[in-house]
């Protein structure tokens, strides 16, 4: 039985269907999980540029704090409020690589020691007696060096997160593995 001409018309539009449905179906996926890598990556980078800027703004507090030896007037983070920083710690937590979010939870210890550290000296210093005495200024003198080792306790910290980010957002071509090593014309 030889195979007939419409028979063979019609296996090969029979394979080409399946074909091209696969084809579809790959492109689809794979085209899929890029575009959601895509919106990762830009939610990311929201709240990475978001922890830059408040380790910037906080940094610049406190080289004011160690010039003048004084409280901050207004907020720590002067661009940022309560809702924007909960939801810069939501977003991070959600989409943050595992360093960098070690790092940030070191920064935020690193932050409340800081503060903790400025409130003892800002109470030690408005003690009534305590600047005329001997012993109170040696108490403020204490105090003070406690937050000068706060503040380089937490620009280390900052320094450190914000180089984090920095190696995380070099754009470099992803090692491929399995199969996808041979799609040398992806390059």
């Amino acid at each position: 039985m030889s195979l007939q001409p419409v028979e063979a018309t019609l296996i090969a539009a029979s394979v080409s269907a399946v074909v091209s449905t696969f084809a579809v179906i790959v492109t689809h996926l794979l085209t899929r999980k890029r575009d959601r890598m895509h919106r990762i990556w830009d939610r990311r980078a929201d709240a990475y540029v978001e922890v830059v800027r408040s380790a910037r703004t906080m940094a610049t507090g406190r080289r004011d704090v160690l010039r003048e030896k004084e409280l901050p007037s207004g907020s720590l983070d002067s661009g940022s409020d309560q809702r924007t920083m909960l939801l810069t710690e939501a977003r991070l937590d959600l989409f943050g690589t595992e360093e960098v979010k070690a790092l940030h939870q070191v920064r935020l210890e690193c932050f409340k020691s800081y503060v903790i550290a400025l409130i003892e000296w800002r109470d030690m210093s408005i003690i009534p007696n305590a600047q005329k005495e001997p012993a109170g200024q040696r108490d403020i003198a204490r105090k003070w060096a406690m937050v000068e080792r706060r503040i380089a306790e937490f620009d280390a910290a900052d320094d450190a997160l914000v180089e984090a980010i920095r190696r995380e957002t070099r754009f470099r071509k992803p090692k491929r593995q399995g199969w996808s090593r041979l799609a040398f014309w992806r390059d």
